[in-house]
């Protein structure tokens, strides 16, 4: 009995696989739409004026871009599982670097992993509170910038 060559993956093994979708609001000549994209598919994107059409359009979109690649005889990227990660991970550093956060741990009653851990936590947590707070202030000069623009608005002295 003479063994099957491993046949390729068909169009809807790849359509349920959990793609993630990144979606983000731009404004274009005052009309505010949503692109949808999925980044593993380079230059699989769509818009929509709500979130809903926009994953709507993305998920045809994709449909298109995975059969096209098929066509073609080109590899389709597959989402990484978030399984894959197991929480362990190597870490190599300088000497005086361990020293300094194993006497840190040491004063703060911790193991040098739950310091790290706790470090790198907050590092994280700061840098998406940051981010969120930075879009928010952009959004308000905005808003200021039109009222300024408004030849309603009086302006204000320097």
């Amino acid at each position: 009995m003479q063994r099957r060559k491993h046949e390729p993956k068909r169009i809807e093994y790849y359509l349920q696989l959990p793609f993630s979708i990144l979606l983000h609001q731009v404004e274009d000549e005052g009309q505010k739409y949503w692109i949808a994209e999925i980044p593993k598919l380079p230059g699989c994107k769509s818009h929509g004026s709500t979130v809903e059409e926009a994953v709507q359009s993305v998920q045809e979109a994709k449909k298109d871009w995975i059969a096209d690649s098929l066509e073609k005889g080109e590899p389709v990227p597959v989402p990484m599982e978030t399984d894959a990660y197991s929480g362990r991970v190597l870490l190599r550093m300088s000497r005086s670097l361990h020293r300094a956060l194993s006497l840190m741990a040491e004063s703060e009653k911790l193991s040098l992993n739950q310091l790290m851990v706790t470090i790198l936590a907050k590092e994280v947590g700061q840098s998406s509170a940051l981010s969120r707070v930075e879009k928010k202030i952009d959004r308000l000069l905005e808003k200021f910038d039109n009222l300024a623009d408004d030849d309603r608005m009086p302006a204000l002295p320097l």
